[in-house]
């Protein structure tokens, strides 16, 4: 016969509180059985499963709510809120690596010069990655703004910037060198996520003019990225 957990034992295993498992029960997410005329909670291997399941799910930032509709709701709807969140996580990403580029270099610029004297546009101008928010302090008609740019509709844009993808901004690296070993330069490239274009959408602005707009449904971010090389080759080598 199977041996049960009772609540002090499973509580002890997964080290959470014997009231954080009383109230998993209250909410619906989580069942016990009880002998009778017993009062104390007892857990068979199916509903420890189902508690490492909970776990795992708070461990990724799911409400309490959220994780009885998934629970109590169907496969597809759990894929989608899946997918919601994996697009939110790249863009968290994506946004992490940028602070952590900026603040290494403004650390380096401070060693040169008070703050006073720092640039933000002259910072930022290097990149070729940069989020939708971060993007907007460079203004269009400063000295430093990019005309080059490939804009790309949220979140379809982390999809595309990712490896999976082969890294568009990866890319691009590529294409550079390889053009300039051609004698053809290639403008600096302002890649970035725009959330006022639909979510699958990709613009390319050469020389501040739009010579491309293109939407990707189902979205397909490998094809989305190796399109975008062959539009920057094309007017690289027109220019």
């Amino acid at each position: 016969m199977e041996r049960r957990l009772n609540i002090t034992e499973a509580a002890a295993l997964y080290q959470i509180s014997t009231r954080t498992l009383r109230y998993y029960e209250e909410v619906g997410i989580l069942k016990s059985h009880r002998k009778t005329d017993s009062k104390y909670r007892e857990y068979d291997r199916a509903q420890c499963e189902r508690l490492e399941i909970i776990l795992l799910l708070r461990r990724l930032s799911f409400s309490v709510r959220m994780i009885a509709e998934l629970l109590h709701g169907d496969d597809a709807q759990f894929r989608t809120v899946l997918n919601e969140k994996i697009a939110h996580s790249g863009k968290r990403l994506l946004e992490t690596r940028e602070t952590d580029r900026l603040l290494r270099d403004m650390a380096a610029e401070l060693s040169r010069k008070p703050i006073t004297a720092l640039n933000a546009s002259q910072i930022l101008s290097k990149y070729t990655y940069l989020t939708c928010q971060t993007e907007r302090i460079i203004p269009m008609n400063s000295p430093q703004s990019e005309k080059y740019r490939v804009a790309i509709g949220e979140p379809f844009a982390i999809e595309v910037c990712t490896e999976d993808a082969g890294s568009l901004i990866e890319k691009i690296a590529s294409l550079r060198a390889e053009l300039n070993s051609k004698s053809v330069s290639l403008p600096q490239i302002r890649l970035y996520d725009n959330g006022d274009l639909p979510p699958n959408q990709v613009v390319i602005f050469w020389n501040a003019t739009e010579v491309w707009r293109k939407d990707y449904n189902p979205p397909d971010a490998v094809t989305c990225a190796d399109e975008i090389i062959e539009q920057l080759r094309s007017n690289a080598l027109k220019n």
